[in-house]
């Protein structure tokens, strides 16, 4: 399309130019300083002849293949035939070698020898690596139980809030989590990242096929502008974001398999794994997404009714599923809530975030947070905002709008599923903008989720109102007002985004901004034709590959966790000492769990009143305490106990010395000098220390 097939020497040269191009991105990513220190000795210090030879090798039978259409045609139609049986094999390899995207190194406190394949740890992904995982991790020693006394020192409900794999029924609504039952922690890591990845592509891509009539080029692209995007790559291991679009788009998929197959065990199939998507999108447990998505899919369940409904052949077979799958559901749910209930009353009552109630007044320049993402992988310092919590779908606002209004309105396209996309885009805009009375809260149940978190939303509409668009689009022409549009639009979007991001852009980044946003815009308006669309996609991979493919690491193994001489002290502690109770200063709290240090102040996923009551038999700190909470320890001996909240989920603990006792502490594992704070009630020995990191045995006199 782009270079002469026949020219050898012009291919060979367009191998080595993408590979190198795409080999020095990711030394920018992995080296971020870099590209404002440059240096091209550096650059080259950085250089490795080994992950270069492997790019440049995947890259030489990439375009091997897409050199010749004969072999591109073949490829193509084998990898869209096998697309399954493939997805699993990588799965399998994946899973062998142990490839996760966990950003676990973040932990690697006494320099445990370890090597990431491509990309870098994020200290931001602290609640993936240091809470999620670690939590995971720790069910090896708990035996995989519901229940476990290892997180928070307390009786701690494992499943429900922040899920983690349980030997239970409830686990088919957790299948990713189902790897960690029946392999090594290294390896259930992996399976719970690829077979996320893997799935979330495939689901989108079958969804996507649905959204544009089939249109496969259209679908891939869809695929890769979800699975890529900021916001899921940023949020990818927590909050069960992949689980939700996952859930809900496989619901809407099965509801047109279901309505488009007259063969019953095929609906009996469909209908067993509805319950599982159903189940699975509503333990999620996370409101401020789950409203707003379980809006749209029901949006676009509807669609699907509406679409099938004169072709669909129902009798008394199909009542019997429906009312066995739906009774399945309930016996399983109510399993699940029977198990759970009390830690639902408790989360229910908490201050954050039981109790919290939300209203309009979003911000409107977060529309324009996907700008600068292309940026966030290689430049993540002097982000003036928390990019995890503003990352974003690239739906390119207002082209989506502009381009629907193009297909309904110019074009005069009748298209009931747009039209609906686009009244409740609209409808969610309000949400996010105007204030709602109470009972419209309550209604709509508007009140619980956050504006952040529907502003998220949104974009997601964004993208399915542009990729419908574009399915329906017709020519528009001339090219050159188009892209003389784009341009003009592009520098109204950077700027506009300024307001967000004051401060972190510097002139030339500005600059690709509004030529990289120029070309994209323009190659949108122009993807009528089969060429177009094929170009589309293109930019697509190209916007995927900056955006999100290198925002988590790729990396291999557990070591970092596992393999290191403190960490086997404590696990020789806890053997010795099983029912000891430990607190964790300034590391990340939750290190100690995986070979089950029982950890007072590791992340309370919800709180344990009966003990900080023991500090405050008054209650007086009781809305600090009653949330989900980091909490950190701070020990002093010259005034009274108390909390202090630093954010809504960080909590800081200025304990008196005399009041561990209370606690039932046993151990300290600490940087700091604990015998300072040794007095006639308690005394703090110091039995290991590795380098600034010691623990101490508490010992009380009382």
């Amino acid at each position: 399309m782009f270079i002469n097939k026949n020219n050898k020497v012009l291919q060979v040269f367009l191998v080595l130019l993408v590979s190198c191009l795409v080999y020095a991105y990711v030394i920018f990513v992995e080296h971020s300083l870099l590209i404002q220190e440059f240096s091209f000795m550096k650059f080259l210090g950085y250089f490795s002849f080994k992950k270069f030879i492997f790019i440049l090798v995947a890259f030489s039978i990439l375009f091997y293949i897409l050199f010749d259409d004969a072999r591109k045609r073949k490829a193509l139609d084998f990898v869209y035939s096998y697309r399954i049986p493939l997805l699993f094999l990588i799965l399998i390899v994946c899973v062998i070698f142990q490839i996760h995207g966990s950003s676990i190194n973040e932990l690697n406190f006494f320099n445990v020898k370890h090597n990431l394949l491509f990309g870098v740890s994020r200290e931001i992904r602290a609640d993936e690596f240091n809470v999620n995982t670690m939590l995971a991790f720790s069910q090896y020693v708990n035996n995989f139980s519901y229940f476990t006394d290892i997180v928070r020192a307390a009786t701690t409900d494992m499943f429900l809030i922040y899920g983690q794999p349980v030997w239970d029924i409830g686990i088919i609504f957790k299948p990713f989590l189902i790897g960690y039952l029946f392999l090594n922690q290294a390896q259930g890591l992996s399976f719970f990242w690829v077979s996320r990845l893997l799935a979330l592509l495939l689901v989108s891509f079958e969804f996507g096929r649905l959204l544009t009539n089939d249109n496969k080029k259209l679908a891939l692209a869809y695929s890769l502008l979800i699975t890529f995007s900021p916001l899921i790559q940023w949020w990818f291991a927590i909050n069960g974001l992949v689980e939700q679009l996952i859930f809900g788009q496989l619901g809407v998929l099965l509801i047109n398999f279901y309505m488009n197959t007259t063969d019953y065990r095929k609906r009996l199939l469909a209908a067993l794994a509805m319950v599982i998507v159903v189940g699975g999108f509503a333990l999620v447990m996370y409101p401020s997404w789950q409203i707003p998505f379980a809006y749209v899919f029901v949006l676009l369940a509807f669609w699907i009714f509406l679409k099938n409904r004169k072709n669909f052949l129902f009798n008394k077979k199909d009542l019997l599923i429906i009312v066995a799958s739906l009774a399945i559901l309930g016996v399983l749910m109510a399993h699940v809530l029977s198990n759970s209930l009390e830690t639902i009353k408790i989360l229910m009552n908490t201050a954050y975030p039981g109790n919290e109630v939300f209203n309009g007044m979003g911000v409107s320049t977060y529309f324009f947070n996907y700008v600068p993402s292309i940026f966030f992988s290689v430049m993540p310092d002097n982000i003036p905002l928390n990019v995890v919590d503003t990352s974003a779908f690239c739906d390119f606002f207002p082209v989506p709008l502009i381009l629907a209004f193009i297909v309904l309105a110019y074009q005069k396209t009748k298209d009931k599923l747009l039209f609906g996309l686009l009244a409740l885009y609209f409808i969610m805009v309000i949400f996010y903008f105007v204030p709602l009375p109470e009972f419209l809260l309550d209604i709509t149940l508007r009140g619980h989720v956050r504006n952040i978190r529907l502003y998220s939303v949104i974009g997601f509409l964004g993208v399915l109102i542009l990729i419908r668009s574009i399915s329906s689009l017709k020519e528009l022409k001339p090219k050159k007002l188009i892209v003389i549009s784009s341009f003009i639009l592009s520098v109204i979007v950077v700027y506009l985004s300024t307001f967000s991001y004051e401060g972190y852009y510097m002139t030339w980044m500005l600059l690709i901004l509004v030529v990289f946003y120029t070309v994209f815009i323009s190659i949108i308006f122009m993807s009528s034709s089969p060429e177009g669309k094929k170009i589309f996609l293109i930019a697509c991979i190209v916007l995927a590959f900056l955006t999100g493919a290198l925002v988590n690491p790729i990396d291999h193994g557990v070591d970092v966790v596992y393999e290191s001489n403190y960490i086997h002290e404590v696990e020789n502690i806890v053997h010795n000492d099983s029912n000891g109770v430990w607190v964790v200063q300034d590391l990340y709290f939750n290190s100690l769990l995986p070979v089950g240090a029982k950890t007072i102040n590791s992340v309370n996923t919800y709180p344990d009143l009966e003990k900080w009551h023991t500090l405050d038999p008054s209650h007086q700190y009781e809305n600090v305490y009653n949330r989900y909470a980091h909490i950190a320890v701070i020990l002093h001996n010259d005034s009274d106990t108390q909390f202090g909240l630093i954010s809504q989920d960080i909590i800081h603990l200025n304990i008196n010395v005399n009041d561990l006792e209370k606690l039932n502490v046993s151990y300290f594992a600490t940087p700091k000098n604990l015998e300072e704070f040794s007095n006639e009630n308690v005394t703090f020995v110091k039995i290991y220390s590795e380098g600034p990191y010691n623990i101490y045995n508490v010992k009380y006199h009382s």
